[in-house]
């Protein structure tokens, strides 16, 4: 990832506020086609109904550039990344786990 990219996904989950469309596909450096797949495929969720109601939250603009992430760098399926995505998540949560159960009883 370049140092751009870095600098690009630093300043958009600082905000707590929802982006839109065209902002994710800014940030995505993606055509709103393949965010629109993205979206059809279970890869992020937005709020609202139509194109130009969605807004996307923190958590999908984190799922959105580690998806991104993943494709570049591992050329997965947009078909593939839902499952990817959802198996890394759990993965962190069981990790989270484990650190306040160590806490807990081993400190």
């Amino acid at each position: 990832m370049t140092n751009a990219g870095n600098d690009i996904e630093q300043l958009r989950l600082d905000e707590p506020e929802a982006v839109d469309l065209d902002e994710l596909c800014a940030i995505l450096e993606l055509r709103s086609e393949v965010v629109c797949e993205w979206v059809e495929e279970g890869v992020v969720h937005p709020v609202g109904q139509r194109h130009s109601e969605w807004r996307f939250h923190s958590r999908e603009l984190q799922r959105a550039l580690r998806a991104r992430r993943l494709q570049r760098d591992f050329e997965l399926t947009t078909e593939s990344l839902p499952l990817v995505l959802d198996l890394i998540g759990e993965v962190d949560r069981l990790r989270h786990r484990i650190r306040l159960l160590e806490h807990r009883f081993f400190e």
